[in-house]
This record gives C-alpha cells, structure tokens and sequence, in this order.
C-alpha cells in the first residue's frame, strides 16, 4: 500500500527545506510553514532561484517558533530565525559577508536581507504570509506529491543520488509503496515481478487518469488515445486531497542543487524518457510538454489536521471508526 515516506517544507522560497515526521495542514490546504516567505526586489518582483542560480551557494538552517523537530505549528509572532551559510568557491568574487551568520526572520529589509543582498549581488526584501505562504500555483495551493519511485527513475537516468533528485524536484511528500523495492531500486537492482504502485510517474494517474482499472491492470507501458476523465479525489492520512495536475518544472532542476551546474542535455533527455514512460492510464495531451513531475493539489475541510510519516495513499474514502 502506499504511504507517505517524507515530509519537506521549504520556509523561504529558493532556500533549503526541512525534512519532518509529521506536520499541520493550514485551513487553506497549505503545510505550516511551508514558503512561508519569500525575497522580492525593490520593483516587488520575486527573487528566486529560476532567475537567479547564485542561491545554490547558499546553505540554510530554520529555527521556527513554537515548533520541535517536526515544526507541526505556524505563528505570526515570535522568534523565528534562519542561519544561512555561504559556499564562497561558488562565487569568483571576494564577498564580506560572514561565511556563517543567523538572522531574524522578519519581513521588509532587515533580517537576512543585507547578507542575501550581497551574496545574490540584488537588492531583496523579505515578504511573509503566514496562512498558505507562497506557492507557484494558488489555485492548486495544497502540497505537491511525488513518489519515491519516480524520484529513482529519475535520478538513474543521470547517474544522480535519490537524495540529488529529491533536492532538485524540492517535493513536499514523497509516497512509496514498498521500502524493500526501493532498496533494491537504489541499489541497481529491480525485482522481476512489480506491480503498477511499485513502476516510476504511477501519481500520474491520480491527476490525469482515464480509468483505475488501468492503473491497477496494467497491460501496457505506452500512453492510450482515451479521453481522460475528471481527476478524482484521493486520500492520504484520512485527508481529502484533489489531484490538479501535474508539476510543470523549471529551469532549477536542470542544474546540481549544491554547485549550480548545468546537468548537459538535462531537459532533453528527461522528456524523451518521460514520454517513454507515461503510464498507460494517463493521457497528457494537455501538457504543454513532457518536463513535468510530481501533482499539485488543494486540499479542503482540514481544520485541526496533520499529516505523519506512514500514513496511507487511498483512493477510497476511508471508513471512520466508531
């Protein structure tokens, strides 16, 4: 069965996440915390990594009010601070910034802002919105999903670590559906007899799927020509979440998360392979094109949940016990 495996909120955007045990869901839909701020230049437009790959030289540590190792609260007040630490042979020029500094977070200019400023060579601010942060999609402003499988796949195309291309995707829940075969995945190895939940891109169906029994009797590993229906909810941890399509990615992943380089053909050859391998349940006419990984979702009616490692991914409604 698959089961939620990790949990990751990135409380500044472009900067490093968090990995957690366990985490509160705002009443938006939105994980606690999760790009709860973000940089923007003096015109308000936003800073990110997109535009900017200078923030791969930087390494960050939070320490967030109210919140223990699994950081399950969100707060508009307090101590919450970050420690931000430079990889200088990055960049080629001198900077005099420290190398290791922890500042407030707190948003307009102070804070971190004149220690990002200089290491980012532009002028930012700090913006903050406690209740659902900042996500790309506001219509979709629910966690992203991805699986460990297709994290795998991924990653052996480009001879990456599992850790490498879950910092590249910078995925909010990772789901698996058995640690054994991702073991032996990770390991080179691949058992000979895996089923539909245990194959690469599987969440694919949870938004774009054409029927369940395609995902559950696989005959096939190439796209049909079926119309798709309207995506269906799922749960997971007793959550109704609704699956809004698929992760359209960026230019981010194309580069390693620690140096910023260029991986050669990086886009090129995940498309190519990524299309290869659609599963047969899934129609992507829609896309624009086959860059994409992971869901968006929005969740609804949430108030007081959370979600925990080990949860289990449904796609029936869960029978509540009396």
């Amino acid at each position: 069965m698959p089961h939620l495996s990790g949990i990751t909120v990135y409380p500044v955007k472009s900067l490093d996440g968090i990995e957690l045990d366990e985490v509160a869901v705002l009443r938006c839909g939105a994980l606690a915390n999760d790009r709860r701020w973000r940089l923007i230049d003096a015109e308000g437009d936003v800073v990110n990594a997109k535009r900017n790959n200078r923030f791969h030289a930087i390494r960050a540590g939070f320490h967030l009010e109210n919140s223990r190792s699994d950081l399950t609260t969100a707060s508009a007040h307090g101590q919450n601070s970050v420690t931000l630490s430079l990889n200088k042979s990055f960049l080629s020029e001198e900077l005099s910034v420290h190398s290791s500094e922890t500042f407030p977070l707190v948003p307009g200019s102070d804070g971190p802002c004149e220690w990002l400023s200089e290491v980012l060579a532009e002028k930012v601010f700090l913006q903050e919105r406690v209740d659902g942060g900042f996500p790309d999609d506001r219509d979709a402003a629910g966690p992203t999903v991805i699986s460990t499988e297709s994290l795998l796949e991924v990653a052996s195309w480009f001879d990456l670590s599992l850790e490498e291309s879950r910092n590249r995707f910078r995925m909010n829940l990772e789901v698996s559906n058995n640690e054994s075969d991702q073991v032996a995945a990770s390991q080179g190895h691949s058992s000979g007899n895996r089923q539909m939940f245990d194959m690469p891109f599987w969440e694919d169906g949870l938004a774009c799927s054409v029927s369940m029994d395609a995902l559950e009797n696989p005959d096939s590993d190439y796209i049909t020509d079926v119309a798709p229906v309207a995506p269906s909810p799922f749960w997971l941890g007793g959550i109704e979440f609704y699956a809004r399509g698929t992760c359209r990615r960026c230019i981010v992943p194309t580069r390693d998360s620690l140096t910023g380089i260029v991986t050669k053909n990086f886009q090129e050859v995940f498309e190519a392979r990524r299309s290869y391998l659609l599963p047969n349940n899934v129609v992507a006419r829609n896309w624009r094109d086959y860059f994409c990984l992971g869901i968006n979702t929005s969740i609804e009616k949430v108030a007081g949940s959370r979600l925990a490692i080990g949860d289990q991914l449904s796609r029936d409604r869960p029978v509540l016990k009396t």
